[in-house]
């Protein structure tokens, strides 16, 4: 396919799987037990790394300005049109997982339902479109590689939490974020895809940037994302007897990613790719913030 005939694909698809956000007004609050509402209260977090999707549409374009700036060349511009454009598609559907969560986590901690009428629209900028300035931590390649990548995580994250709560109304409404989620992924494996084949020079650099763009989630831009990792992660067990199981349901969808992308040019094994992984989270566990340093290992620099 053609980028648009990829980018028409997927835009029909969120048009056609588009939820019912019912007017983010959810008459089922008051009946969520107190099961529900704890796990509720471990989202701020993810409302925050879903809010700061925002924020990647602008670092895409600085990025690239940036790039350009460096001598980038116009027809290496031209080959991501289509991954901007889709970037306008899936900037709308996180705002809507923020917008579920944070009206969930405010009535499970205060009981108000005026989250989107009492949000200050200045500090929603401030937080989670400009959020990016000290999260230097990609280039192009890596940054839309992170993209794509991070969304096997929340799917899987999404997946298991919706396994734990009980009222079949939140069932539903976390169901339906797990499910543009899982979207998202087959349309940046596509968009992505199309880019690499577009020119080996698009191949060569996302290979040199593979290693960040495979490891680093895009949610990193703010501030609470490593907070959010340690809080959730007790979540993140499905399979009680097997506390691996969602590392490997990652690994093994990263792996099948890695080999649509690159081929035989891909230089992980599924072996790797989990070592890898888990190696990442046990640098971040136990920390609650981190910011880009220059001297620090990876340029993760953790001060709390």
């Amino acid at each position: 396919m053609s980028g648009l005939e990829t980018i028409v694909k997927f835009s029909y698809l969120s048009d056609e799987n588009r939820w019912d956000a019912k007017r983010y007004q959810f008459d089922w609050l008051p009946e969520l037990d107190e099961h529900d509402r704890g796990i509720i209260k471990l989202l701020d977090c993810l409302r925050d790394g879903e809010f700061s999707g925002q924020a990647s549409a602008a670092q895409f374009h600085d990025l690239m300005i940036q790039a350009k700036a460096e001598g980038y060349s116009d027809d290496l511009v031209a080959d991501w049109a289509p991954l901007f454009s889709y970037m306008n598609v899936i900037v709308y559907e996180e705002m809507r997982h923020g917008l579920v969560l944070g009206l969930l986590h405010q009535y499970v901690t205060d009981g108000n339902t005026d989250f989107i009428a009492a949000t200050n629209v200045r500090e929603f900028g401030k937080r989670y479109i400009w959020c990016y300035e000290e999260r230097r931590y990609w280039d192009l390649y890596s940054y839309i590689l992170s993209h794509l990548f991070s969304e096997v995580i929340n799917t899987e994250l999404y997946r298991d939490v919706v396994t734990r709560v009980h009222h079949p109304a939140l069932k539903d409404a976390l169901a339906n974020v797990r499910n543009d989620e899982a979207r998202h992924i087959a349309a940046w494996t596509a968009l992505t895809k199309d880019l690499i084949n577009a020119d080996p020079e698009h191949k060569r650099r996302a290979l040199a940037s593979l290693e960040r763009g495979l490891t680093y989630h895009n949610a990193m831009v703010h501030e609470t994302y490593f907070e959010g990792l340690n809080k959730m992660l007790p979540l993140f067990i499905s399979e009680q007897k097997n506390k691996l199981g969602p590392i490997k349901r990652i690994s093994k969808q990263k792996f099948r990613i890695l080999e649509e992308l690159f081929g035989s040019d891909n230089p992980y094994s599924e072996t790797e790719v989990q070592q890898i992984h888990l190696l990442y989270l046990g640098k971040a566990a136990g920390h609650t913030r981190a910011r880009y340093s220059e001297e620090a290992e990876a340029n993760i620099e953790f001060i709390a």
